[in-house]
């Protein structure tokens, strides 16, 4: 009976330990996951910013009331260029999607004063002849650039928007 209950003892005791050791495992595994996710990438500010490298993180100098202007201006300042780019689609030329363009800025201090650099990035399509809907991708990208200068809350163009070429990752040269 002896050699029964040092068995038993040793069977319960093994149960226990590997019990113990399924219920810490993942608390520690945990962890190291948690650390793997952690942004570790610099400031920026609207939705969709370029990579950064990694490091510290960068004070964004814009507060919350100026990034909302800065997208109200960005708005303002780009209804022109959508209404071109439904000109392009409905006459059957290429044409950027501005109502799906992503929207990032970069803020800057140079010469004494905050600039920003605003983006609004799409991608181009083309219809099919007599086709309705949003046509068929080009695999380009464009950016309508807007560079302002910010007096406050306002923020006033520098210089005229204009279009730019993004490179597309992938993409034949």
């Amino acid at each position: 009976m002896t050699c029964k209950t040092g068995v038993l003892t040793a069977l319960k005791l093994a149960i226990a330990g590997i019990a113990l050791c399924v219920v810490l495992a993942p608390m520690r595994a945990g962890a190291i996951e948690v650390k793997k996710e952690m942004n570790m990438g610099g400031g920026g500010g609207g939705a969709e910013v370029a990579p950064v490298a990694r490091g510290p993180s960068m004070h964004n100098p814009l507060t919350q009331a100026q990034q909302k202007a800065l997208q109200d201006a960005v708005a303002s300042d780009s209804d022109p260029f959508l209404d071109q780019e439904s000109d392009k689609k409905t006459s059957g030329q290429p044409y950027v999607d501005l109502e799906h363009a992503a929207f990032s800025y970069i803020p800057t201090n140079k010469g004494g004063g905050l600039s920003v650099v605003a983006k609004l990035t799409g991608s181009e399509y083309k219809l099919a002849k007599n086709a309705a809907g949003k046509g068929k991708a080009t695999g380009n990208k464009k950016a309508l650039v807007f560079n302002y200068k910010v007096d406050g809350n306002k923020f006033v163009a520098s210089e005229p928007a204009k279009w730019e070429d993004v490179a597309v990752a992938g993409a034949k040269k």
